[in-house]
């Protein structure tokens, strides 16, 4: 009778973690590979009584050090794979404000003082776009003037030189590179 108890004991305690284990997963994501696992268990703990009466609970232990040993390499696998994204996004955005500070000094070459820049990539470290806001340097000091830029660079000549040798540098075209002139 105390065998059927504590069989009965186990259930119930298995129950109550997996309740618990369920809640306080932190992505819903992982709920399926908890579900697939502790539905392992359970039809272990269902079949022990069964199995210990023929005299094979060793194997089943086994096969349960076994099970749980795959489940911890495949959630190890999700780990990796989630910090090599991070990786490689955080990668992305030191690259993009790197960009941003060369474009800058491109612009200061141009006697152009660039007020923000941003650079947008591709996953494959190409320059999607490029946005920048500049202002007109004249004589040591800053001339602030709101206007766009004329086609063929006449009215501006700095920031269509500025645009042309962005253009050519990153290989993009017009309508990749929008230069708004503060």
């Amino acid at each position: 009778m105390s065998y059927i108890y504590n069989w009965v004991k186990n259930l119930v305690c298995f129950y109550l973690l997996l309740t618990i284990v369920l809640h306080l997963l932190p992505k819903k994501s992982y709920r399926k590979y908890v579900r697939f696992f502790s539905g392992m268990l359970l039809a272990i703990l269902i079949v022990s009584p069964a199995l210990s009466l023929l005299g094979d609970e060793e194997a089943l232990r086994q096969k349960i050090r076994q099970a749980e040993f795959f489940q911890e390499m495949d959630n190890i696998k999700l780990d990796t794979e989630h910090l090599e994204l991070a990786q490689k996004e955080r990668y992305l955005r030191e690259y993009e404000e790197a960009l941003g500070m060369d474009i800058s000094r491109m612009a200061e070459e141009k006697q152009l003082d660039a007020q923000g820049v941003e650079v947008r990539l591709t996953e494959g470290y190409q320059v999607e776009s490029i946005e920048m806001e500049v202002s007109l340097k004249e004589e040591g000091s800053l001339f602030m003037q709101k206007a766009s830029y004329a086609e063929g660079g006449q009215e501006y000549p700095q920031v269509y030189e500025l645009r042309q040798e962005l253009m050519e540098y990153y290989r993009l075209n017009e309508g990749q590179i929008s230069i708004v002139i503060m």
